[in-house]
């Protein structure tokens, strides 16, 4: 939680631009289907974990995958916020150029994942299939996702205040290899 007027004027318009881009994501991803403006929930998944052959992604906290030296590598200004979202778990930082969002998918497979806005581009990271979304908001905004096992996922969701998307992928990026280090080994 932050706290301060200081803070709080010097971020306004960049926590304003993210949290508008975080709310229209969690939309996304909340909506498997449906008509423009007409909010649909995804069908209740059901629970995983690593007895029977899930991910073991929900041993992880959000906005605990980033140690101290991930947190200053990346620039993460003060403690994450934590978000939630339908179907998975989320952690929210400023960053001086912008934010990152990180949403662990307990049982949300990445092919169930709602990228219908945007550019959306089919690729591997980490050995692991992976979906780079950019500009599904606009200029600035890229999200990076992978599949953790059959039936869960992650997303990394990057923005820049100078709306540079490029900026915002290679982040995302560094951030998913930070994430990729800390998921349990099966």
């Amino acid at each position: 939680m932050r706290s301060g007027f200081v803070q709080v004027r010097k971020t306004v318009s960049r926590s304003a631009a993210l949290a508008a881009f975080m709310t229209l994501m969690a939309s996304v991803a909340a909506c498997s289907t449906g008509q423009p403006g007409t909010s649909v929930p995804s069908e209740a998944p059901a629970p995983t974990n690593s007895a029977n052959g899930g991910s073991g992604l929900a041993q992880l906290d959000a906005c605990q995958v980033f140690d101290a030296q991930a947190t200053s590598q990346l620039g993460l200004e003060g403690a994450g916020e934590v978000k939630n979202f339908a179907g998975g778990r989320g952690c929210d930082w400023d960053t001086a150029g912008g934010g990152i969002r990180v949403v662990l998918y307990d049982s949300t497979s990445l092919e169930k994942q709602n990228l219908s806005d945007g550019q959306v581009e089919s690729t591997t990271f980490a050995g692991r299939e992976a979906k780079i979304q950019r500009e599904a908001l606009g200029a600035g905004d890229c999200s990076l996702l992978f599949a953790v096992g059959d039936s869960s996922s992650v997303s990394l969701d990057a923005t820049s205040n100078d709306m540079n998307t490029d900026a915002s992928c290679q982040l995302a990026q560094q951030a998913g290899e930070l994430v990729v280090a800390k998921l349990p080994k099966n």
